[in-house]
């Protein structure tokens, strides 16, 4: 049967999260709003995530409800060709577009319901949409045996936490960074400083030979592998602490000079002048290195790597499988902080430092198996 979404997407200027199906279902259509069969648990589920009670099943009582609670709800699709509910069955399939109701509200956060939504959006609509869709287990009838697990609660849990602040979305922390340095007049390189003092102090406390009291000539070969974002200035702020401390460190540029923000240019003739050694596009130095601080990526990642960046990381997860202690800036590189998967390839850390607040991908997935122990610093940017 080939089916046009009957309704508009349900979203206003405060929404904070967009919450993703695939395509309405004939229950629903009927009922003429999302998740209307009476079976389906996604009204239970998003109460629970809330702490709230679910609300009445009136049309009217849950538009209600999701404009309370700062939620936008819409569907992938926006035509397709499907046999009653199943969404195995859809082709020839026409995607919404997204950035229309992004733009004229405060969404830092898509989650997607199911398998199918999830793929499809990533799949499709990310790059249109700017962000990546995070999975929620399907709260429809016939997923039933998965929605008694502890995963499928975990999974939810995530949409009340970002809307209550716990957790924050790449989207989020560009933003609170941004007003950090425009609006409160905090200066960039304040923050990048304050970030990698939080760094220079993970890596005295989390390895011994680094500990006060320790000769600094047993971590000669530590060695910061910087990229050519904020993240890269990080890395060279820390190998720069580390020298001034008396602590023998490196540095290795990965990428293109030409594309260094200015901060992180800066960074790197700060680390030259103070005698810090920086590597340009050599991989082999990472094999020979005890000690790596992983700051070729934060958060701003959104694509596969590639090319050398791609071999970068698996460099450093070659040198950790070797024994070499790893430490991530913010986020390990490779992982996405929203959906918490390795876009192509990830770097495993024995530790993560992230800075502000966790990132939703740090509790998901490979995000938080690729993170290690996990550190929040505060470096001077808030919510409020």
């Amino acid at each position: 049967m080939k089916l046009t979404h009957p309704w508009e997407p349900e979203y206003g200027r405060d929404s904070r999260v967009l919450i993703l199906g695939t395509f309405p279902s004939p229950k629903s259509r009927e009922t003429g709003h999302f998740y209307g069969h009476p079976q389906n648990v996604f009204w239970a589920s998003l109460a629970a995530s809330l702490g709230v009670r679910e609300p009445a099943p009136e049309v009217k009582a849950r538009k209600r409800f999701v404009h309370e609670h700062g939620i936008a709800l819409w569907d992938v699709f926006e035509r397709v060709v499907i046999e009653g509910a199943s969404d195995a069955s859809i082709r020839g399939a026409k995607p919404n577009v997204f950035r229309e109701i992004i733009d004229a509200s405060d969404i830092c956060a898509v989650f997607t319901t199911g398998r199918t939504a999830t793929d499809a959006f990533n799949g499709l609509c990310s790059s249109e949409a700017g962000m990546r869709g995070i999975y929620l287990p399907s709260t429809s009838p016939a997923n039933r045996r998965t929605q008694a697990t502890p995963e499928y609660a975990h999974r939810w849990s995530l949409v009340g936490k970002v809307l209550k602040g716990e957790l924050v979305s790449g989207t989020t922390m560009k933003e609170l960074d941004r007003r950090a340095i425009e609006e409160k007049g905090v200066p960039s390189l304040v923050l990048m400083e304050r970030a990698a003092q939080a760094v220079v102090e993970a890596l005295r406390a989390g390895v011994p030979a680094l500990s006060a009291g320790n000769t600094p000539s047993t971590s000669k070969n530590l060695l910061c592998v910087c990229g050519a974002g904020n993240n890269g200035g990080d890395g060279f702020a820390v190998a720069r602490l580390l020298s001034r401390a008396g602590i023998p460190a490196e540095a290795l540029f990965v990428g293109d000079e030409r594309k260094m923000t200015a901060e992180t240019r800066q960074q790197a003739l700060l680390a030259r002048d103070c005698g810090v050694a920086i590597h340009d596009n050599d991989l082999s130095v990472i094999a020979g290195s005890g000690i790596l601080v992983d700051a070729l990526f934060g958060i701003g990642l959104m694509r596969a790597l590639a090319g050398a960046y791609l071999e970068a990381v698996r460099a450093l997860c070659k040198a950790r499988a070797a024994g070499a202690y790893v430490l991530a800036v913010d986020i390990p590189s490779g992982i996405s902080p929203d959906t918490g998967e390795a876009l192509g390839a990830a770097v495993a850390a024995d530790e993560t430092v992230t800075f502000a607040y966790p990132k939703i991908g740090q509790t998901i997935g490979q995000g938080l198996a690729c993170s290690g122990k996990l550190s929040v610093a505060d470096i001077g940017v808030y919510q409020d």
